[in-house]
Protein backbone atom coordinates (compact mmCIF):
# COMPACT_ATOMS: atom_id res chain seq x y z
CA UNK A 1 0.00 0.00 0.00
CA UNK A 2 2.52 2.32 0.69
CA UNK A 3 4.68 1.77 -2.20
CA UNK A 4 1.71 2.42 -4.65
CA UNK A 5 1.18 5.83 -2.71
CA UNK A 6 4.69 6.71 -2.63
CA UNK A 7 5.19 6.24 -6.59
CA UNK A 8 1.49 8.35 -7.22
CA UNK A 9 2.88 11.42 -5.18
CA UNK A 10 5.80 11.42 -5.98
CA UNK A 11 5.19 11.06 -9.95
CA UNK A 12 2.87 13.84 -9.73
CA UNK A 13 4.91 15.87 -7.84
CA UNK A 14 7.40 15.98 -10.33
CA UNK A 15 4.44 16.90 -12.62
CA UNK A 16 3.26 19.47 -10.60
CA UNK A 17 7.07 20.29 -10.36
CA UNK A 18 7.36 21.08 -13.83
CA UNK A 19 4.73 22.86 -14.78
CA UNK A 20 4.75 24.95 -11.81
CA UNK A 21 8.59 25.73 -13.27
CA UNK A 22 6.86 26.44 -16.55
CA UNK A 23 4.51 28.20 -15.81
CA UNK A 24 7.48 30.83 -13.29
CA UNK A 25 9.68 30.92 -16.40
CA UNK A 26 6.54 32.08 -18.48
CA UNK A 27 5.59 35.01 -16.04
CA UNK A 28 2.47 33.03 -14.87
CA UNK A 29 3.02 33.89 -11.22
CA UNK A 30 -0.38 33.71 -10.12
CA UNK A 31 -0.85 29.87 -11.71
CA UNK A 32 2.57 29.29 -10.65
CA UNK A 33 1.74 29.76 -6.75
CA UNK A 34 -1.37 27.57 -6.78
CA UNK A 35 0.28 24.88 -8.23
CA UNK A 36 3.83 25.50 -5.88
CA UNK A 37 1.60 25.42 -2.46
CA UNK A 38 -0.16 22.09 -4.39
CA UNK A 39 3.30 20.68 -4.87
CA UNK A 40 3.99 21.69 -1.01
CA UNK A 41 1.75 19.30 0.37
CA UNK A 42 2.58 16.55 -1.97
CA UNK A 43 6.38 16.83 -0.90
CA UNK A 44 4.86 16.48 2.87
CA UNK A 45 2.58 13.15 1.69
CA UNK A 46 6.33 11.89 -0.24
CA UNK A 47 8.06 12.75 2.86
CA UNK A 48 5.82 10.46 5.27
CA UNK A 49 5.13 7.73 2.59
CA UNK A 50 8.55 7.32 2.26
CA UNK A 51 9.80 7.32 5.59
CA UNK A 52 7.16 4.35 6.33
CA UNK A 53 9.14 2.38 3.63
CA UNK A 54 12.59 3.46 5.07
CA UNK A 55 10.85 2.56 8.41
CA UNK A 56 10.01 -0.98 6.95
CA UNK A 57 13.35 -1.53 5.45
CA UNK A 58 14.78 -0.84 8.92
CA UNK A 59 12.44 -3.64 10.63
CA UNK A 60 14.25 -6.44 7.88
CA UNK A 61 17.45 -5.10 9.21
CA UNK A 62 18.22 -3.12 6.18
CA UNK A 63 20.45 -0.24 7.04
CA UNK A 64 22.67 1.09 3.98
CA UNK A 65 21.15 1.31 0.57
CA UNK A 66 17.55 2.40 2.51
CA UNK A 67 19.36 5.05 4.36
CA UNK A 68 20.99 6.39 1.17
CA UNK A 69 17.86 6.34 -1.08
CA UNK A 70 15.87 8.23 2.17
CA UNK A 71 18.76 10.87 2.05
CA UNK A 72 18.43 11.36 -1.35
CA UNK A 73 15.14 11.64 -1.72
CA UNK A 74 15.40 14.56 0.91
CA UNK A 75 17.08 15.75 -1.20
CA UNK A 76 15.11 15.87 -4.36
CA UNK A 77 12.78 17.30 -2.14
CA UNK A 78 14.60 20.04 -1.19
CA UNK A 79 15.88 21.06 -4.45
CA UNK A 80 12.55 21.28 -5.98
CA UNK A 81 11.57 23.53 -3.38
CA UNK A 82 14.90 25.73 -3.75
CA UNK A 83 14.77 25.80 -7.58
CA UNK A 84 11.15 27.03 -7.66
CA UNK A 85 12.13 29.62 -4.92
CA UNK A 86 15.33 30.62 -6.24
CA UNK A 87 13.31 30.79 -10.04
CA UNK A 88 10.42 33.72 -8.59
CA UNK A 89 13.41 35.55 -7.13
CA UNK A 90 15.09 35.63 -10.24
CA UNK A 91 18.34 33.89 -8.37
CA UNK A 92 20.75 31.18 -9.97
CA UNK A 93 19.52 27.59 -9.85
CA UNK A 94 22.62 25.77 -11.15
CA UNK A 95 23.96 24.19 -8.27
CA UNK A 96 20.34 23.11 -7.20
CA UNK A 97 19.59 21.23 -10.19
CA UNK A 98 22.66 19.03 -10.76
CA UNK A 99 21.95 17.79 -7.23
CA UNK A 100 18.36 17.38 -8.04
CA UNK A 101 19.31 15.17 -11.24
CA UNK A 102 22.15 13.32 -9.46
CA UNK A 103 19.26 12.61 -6.52
CA UNK A 104 17.21 11.60 -8.67
CA UNK A 105 20.20 9.41 -10.84
CA UNK A 106 20.39 7.97 -7.48
CA UNK A 107 16.92 7.37 -6.09
CA UNK A 108 16.10 5.61 -9.05
CA UNK A 109 18.73 3.38 -9.18
CA UNK A 110 18.84 1.86 -5.70
CA UNK A 111 14.79 1.80 -6.11
CA UNK A 112 14.52 0.16 -8.66
CA UNK A 113 18.04 -1.52 -9.43
CA UNK A 114 18.79 -2.08 -5.57
CA UNK A 115 16.17 -2.80 -3.31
Amino acid sequence: MWLHAHVGFWTLGLIVFVLSFILLKAGKEKAAKILHMILRVLLILIFITGAEMVGQWYSGQSYGWPTLKGIFGLLILGMMEMILTKTKKKQGTLVSWIILIISLIGVFYIGYGVL
